[in-house]
């Protein structure tokens, strides 16, 4: 080196290099391309597809409108290629000026098509074939996150709209089902509050009234949303730092339909009926409804209109759809006593059989406008208004056949065939469950773009009530709380020990098909759960392009979230006496006209008079109630405790805000792909709690105390918890949550993508503070955990792909979570749970949360592959195939961990016919952490076919549970015995739809 120059002084050098650039020949201006990717076939817009500048590898992805924008250009003559899976590759030759911006729109047309032509023929059928796989394959292709999206039509018709059937058919996704119905779902082997759901990646408000007092209070009810209003749907398993932390399993982001995403007006309807295969025929029956007949095949529809408007400046899309179905459901549980003596070696003798007949009419109404409006070509403004509503209405009818002590239950093999003891008895409890659900969303959001910097704003107001109401929509009692026959000897037969085609004779005793034989408890006028979460949330984010060195997209951005949480249930307040009926038989004259039926397994109740068992008319109580309400007494309970239940007790408030800012750079080198950011999430919680006054000073005031100190009367409970303003339990903490993602072409259709992300899950109020909650019904008690801390999750992601023309890709996910104070829920007796108390609840399961010592780690591995086979030939040009396999692995026991899962399709059109079919299988799965009782595999079928009557009309058909399959739980007893526990067979869902699209 010069030892002069090595002289110089720094700023001197600094300032030399600064001039050498101004003593160059000037540099033209980089110029801009924009334009729009269209599909003609489908009259839609087109989303990721990629557009690269051929001599410079400049390279830009279609948004939303299927706008894309490339900079900076080098000005001249310059080569577009477009490239986008399932289609052929589009070119196009522009010459570019120096600082201008020029215009290129394209094409794309489907590599179906014959050499220079474009497809229209089968416009609607690729639309729902294809169309769907190939926007998946290129969404996941373009996403930093590892990710599974999913067109909405992509496997068949979903008349119903219920996300939940929609999902189950991706890999590493589990379902929580409500006779038959999917609740909620989840993900990775995590429980469904793990999951952060989303729509257009704003949380939504989302309440369950019958999770008031579980853990689950958080979790994301498919109750409240509507697939038929989403374009698509993405389920993420790692996260970045630009959305919120709480998705220790991933995200499910629901993506609406956008005018602008199309060409011009389309307007659809479907028409739609729907039949389950139990009441098959269209004559008009009781049920669910005990005082009128009705006709089970359920009449729905779906209409949706699009549409821009001025010069392209306005978009709107109208979606309205109402689901109305029939089903049923027939549960049937088995207990055992498994103590065999030396005058009694059989291993089980049956104790009690528990039936649950439930006939369920279940409406949806849905309805979402999102409109779209640009005022000046950098800034545009929005809205989106969701509502949704749901009615289920399903009378859950139970008899319980009790079978009395074991030794005098008499059959060499029970399992199959006994007679009960003279001191066995019959329980009949028909529940009428009337619950409703209603969701409002509003969504305002802004985008403003100019150069190389983008702003966005999100805004959202979101409110969901549950609740249930049977007196007031249906005018029904709730419940008659068991009325029982005692000393009834029956006689139980079966086929099978697996088999649920029970066949009751009674022998002796008090007839059952005469109400005069069952007791007249304290009946449930109304059912008084309630929940309501109200949700605010606003956020700016702000991104800005650079491309000095690298290119790199920067993304920052603040959000504030605040959320309410009200659940109430004060159905024990509503429990009467009903005086003029006495203690037995005061049922006798409202026996219900809508017999029982256990029909739906083949089985069937004979009583002694050959009759059928007694079932109480509960709409008949209610019309008695009304009439003479006089005849009727509150029943407090014991020491008022139903007045306790309903408003100490079971009241709950919360309240939660949690503020966040982020940053994160996403840059790009050849086929390399890097990310990285960090988020910071500050929550603020509040619990509103009774201020409860101590013993001492309820005795000081003259009110008696039990011995855990709490008033015995309803004077003395109001003055203990209710007379004080309610106190306020107050935390805070904040958190830190790094993510990184790394994305890798090793070659041009093989992708290797690792990802990595810190979550958090925080903690049910319900978890955490208030007293217990006893089920007199299932006989358990739910305890708080005071300690119980938030948990925490580094998780960690890996996908190879391997993406193959036409449409189709094979690729392999591994996942592991770093799980820090799991929450494990566990069932335990009194005295494991250390309940010293001498009353009832020692023969009660505990029922609390705790966190798990250190570390715990949960593995999961899914394979999938979809592909379109038309490169075999004319016969296969429209035939599409799919499989899927996960593993679940979990370091600790966790109880509903599916170990193996697989689902597959095929989907095949000729001429104007389609037909698919769709299976999932889950393999045997522990449902208690000792692992001593299991829910057996099971394999689900779905099917469907359409037939199209021209370009604008077609009909369909689908089947939900092809083959019939019921759930089945079984239980490992000592001595290497297995027996059933627990048979829900939910029958054959059928929906006929004829479908126009204009």
């Amino acid at each position: 080196m010069n030892p002069t120059l090595r002289l110089l002084p720094s700023p001197i050098l600094a300032l030399a290099l600064a001039l050498v650039p101004a003593l160059l020949p000037a540099q033209p201006a980089p110029g801009t391309i924009t334009g729009r990717v269209s599909n003609p076939a489908t009259g839609e817009f087109v989303r990721n597809a990629r557009v690269v500048v051929r001599e410079t590898g400049v390279a830009a992805v279609s948004e939303g409108g299927g706008e894309f924008r490339l900079y900076p250009v080098t000005p001249g003559r310059v080569t577009l290629s477009v490239t986008y899976t399932g289609y052929r590759d589009a070119s196009a030759t522009v010459i570019v000026a120096a600082g201008a911006t020029v215009t290129q729109d394209f094409a794309l047309v489907s590599a179906l098509a014959a050499p220079g032509g474009a497809l229209k023929l089968d416009a609607f059928v690729v639309s729902t074939e294809r169309e769907g796989a190939a926007k998946a394959i290129m969404d996941q292709r373009n996403s930093m996150n590892i990710t599974n999206t999913v067109a909405s039509d992509s496997f068949g018709d979903n008349a119903e709209g219920n996300v939940g059937e929609f999902l189950k058919h991706l890999p590493g996704v589990e379902l929580d089902l409500f006779y038959g119905e999917v609740r909620t779902v989840r993900l990775g082997g995590l429980g469904s509050e793990y999951t952060s759901v989303t729509m257009d990646g704003v949380a939504l408000a989302s309440v369950d009234a019958n999770n008031s007092g579980s853990g689950a209070a958080r979790s994301f009810t498919m109750e409240m949303a509507s697939l038929n209003s989403m374009e698509s749907i993405e389920v993420s398993k790692t996260i970045s730092a630009d959305v919120d932390a709480n998705a220790p399993a991933g995200t499910i982001n629901l993506r609406t339909k956008r005018a602008f995403d199309r060409a011009g007006r389309r307007v659809s309807w479907q028409a739609n009926v729907s039949a389950h295969s139990e009441e098959m025929d269209f004559r008009a029956k009781l049920g669910p409804d005990e005082d009128r007949p009705s006709r089970k095949w359920r009449p729905g529809g779906i209409f949706e209109y699009s549409d821009v408007f001025l010069n392209r400046s306005l978009g709107i899309v109208l979606n309205l759809s109402e689901s109305n179905v029939y089903q049923e459901a027939l549960i049937t549980s088995q207990a055992y006593n498994a103590t065999p003596t030396a005058a009694d070696p059989r291993p089980l003798v049956p104790t009690t059989l528990n039936f649950q007949w439930a006939p369920r009419f279940n409406k949806r109404f849905a309805t979402t406008l999102t409109a779209d409006y640009r005022l000046s070509p950098e800034l545009h403004i929005g809205v989106g208004v969701v509502y949704n509503y749901a009615d289920l209405w399903t009378p859950q009818r139970t008899t319980i056949f009790n079978a009395g002590s074991r030794v005098n239950v008499a059959g060499a093999d029970p399992l199959l065939s006994f007679v009960s003891a003279p001191t066995g008895s019959v329980q009949v409890n028909p529940v009428a469950v009337s619950k409703m659900g209603e969701t409002f969303t509003l969504l305002p959001r802004f985008g403003y773009k100019r150069g190389n910097l983008e702003v966005e704003g999100k805004f959202a107001y979101t409110d969901s009530t549950s609740w249930y109401d049977p007196l007031g929509r249906h005018q029904s009692i709730r419940d008659s709380n068991s009325p029982t026959a005692a000393n009834v000897t029956f006689r139980a037969e079966r086929s099978s020990p697996l088999s649920t085609d029970w066949r009751f004779t009674q022998v002796a005793g008090p007839d059952i098909s005469n109400g005069a034989s069952f007791t007249s408890p304290s009946f449930t006028l109304n059912d008084g759960r309630f929940g309501r979460m109200t949700l605010f949330s606003g956020e700016i984010n702000a991104i800005l392009k650079t491309a000095r060195l690298v290119p790199v997209i920067w993304k920052s951005g603040v959000k504030s979230r605040q959320q309410f949480q009200k659940f109430e249930d004060d159905q024990l307040s509503k429990r009467f006496d009903y005086l003029p009926g006495g203690t037995t038989g005061g049922w006798a004259n409202y026996r219900s006209p809508w017999e029982y039926d256990l029909g739906m397994n083949e089985g069937g109740i004979r009583s002694l008079s050959g009759g059928n068992v007694f079932m109480p008319n509960l709409r008949a109580i209610a019309d008695l109630y009304r009439a003479n309400p006089d005849a009727f007494r509150q029943n407090w309970g014991n020491d008022g405790d139903n007045f306790y239940q309903s408003y100490v007790a079971r009241r709950r408030r919360y309240y939660e805000r949690i503020d966040s800012g982020f940053l994160m750079g996403t840059a790009s080198l050849r086929g390399l792909t890097l990310r990285a950011g960090l988020r910071w999430e500050g929550t603020s919680t509040e619990a509103s709690e009774a201020d409860t006054r101590p013993p001492a000073e309820l005795r000081a005031a003259g009110f008696p105390v039990n011995a855990a100190g709490r008033a015995t009367t309803i004077p003395g409970i109001q003055y203990q918890f209710l007379s004080q303003p309610r106190v306020k339990r107050t935390g805070d903490y904040d958190n830190l949550f790094p993510s990184a993602s790394v994305k890798y072409g090793l070659a041009r259709n093989l992708d290797l993508h690792l990802g990595y992300s810190s979550t958090i899950r925080r903690p049910s109020y319900v978890n955490l503070a208030g007293v217990w909650i006893v089920n007199d019904t299932a006989l358990t008690v739910t305890s708080p955990n005071p300690r119980l801390k938030p948990e925490t999750a580094a998780n960690y992601a890996a996908r190879l792909a391997y993406y193959f023309e036409p449409v189709g890709q094979l690729a392999v996910t591994l996942t592991e979570r770093k799980v820090r104070n799991l929450f494990i829920t566990d069932r335990l007796t009194a005295q494991e749970f250390g309940y010293t108390g001498d009353d009832e609840l020692l023969g009660y399961e505990f029922i609390t949360t705790d966190n798990g010592p250190g570390t715990i780690r949960m593995r999961s591995m899914e394979w999938e592959y979809n592909q379109s086979l038309s490169f075999l030939g004319a016969l296969f040009r429209r035939l599409s195939v799919r499989a899927s396999y996960t593993r679940l692995y979990a370091e600790v026991p966790r109880a509903n961990l599916t170990p193996h899962l697989a689902s597959g399709g095929i989907n095949y059109t000729y001429n104007r016919l389609n037909f698919y079919t769709n299976w999932n299988w889950t393999d045997d799965v522990n449902t208690n952490l000792a692992g001593t009782t299991f829910r057996r595999h099971r394999t689900n079928v779905d099917a469907g076919a359409g037939w199209r009557l021209s370009p604008a009309y077609s009909l369909s058909v689908s089947v939900r549970n092809l083959t019939d399959t019921p759930y089945i739980n079984l239980q490992r007893f000592a001595g290497g015995r297995t027996a059933l526990t627990r048979n829900e067979t939910v029958g054959q869902s059928w929906t006929f739809a004829l479908k126009g699209t204009y």
